[in-house]
């Protein structure tokens, strides 16, 4: 088993660092490979910056990615009953960071707002 699990991660870091390699487009490019099931942890990155080496543990603007992620996080919490797309952000989020979170023309709209409109990008409000 661990001769596989070795195996494994060395077929996904050499082909990762291959494909890496052989863009002309891509600079850097990291990967993260973990599971518990199979008791994997690959974290690798290569390429340079202004010739210095792309290091795991740098960090790095993903931009967009962002998005995707949190939706990717919030659907799985969806399905494991943690949350529901029509509850409101105020039961998850602090009342702190929830204080005067989105006021529009003086009224504070905060407890309306709903997970769903996070999703897709909108207040959730009207006007």
């Amino acid at each position: 088993m661990k001769q596989d699990k070795i195996f494994t991660q060395t077929k996904i870091e050499y082909q990762f660092r291959k494909l890496a390699r052989s863009s002309k487009n891509v600079r850097n490019a990291y990967l993260l490979v973990h599971s518990d099931k199979l008791g994997i942890h690959l974290n690798v990155a290569e390429g340079k910056t202004t010739g210095i080496d792309a290091h795991p543990q740098q960090p790095n603007h993903l931009a967009s990615v962002g998005k995707l992620f949190a939706a990717t996080v919030t659907g799985i919490l969806h399905e494991r009953g943690l949350l529901s797309f029509d509850g409101e952000i105020s039961k998850y989020l602090d009342s702190e960071l929830m204080h005067n979170l989105h006021v529009y023309k003086g009224i504070d709209y905060s407890k309306e707002i709903k997970i769903s409109h996070l999703l897709k990008q909108t207040s959730g409000l009207n006007g």
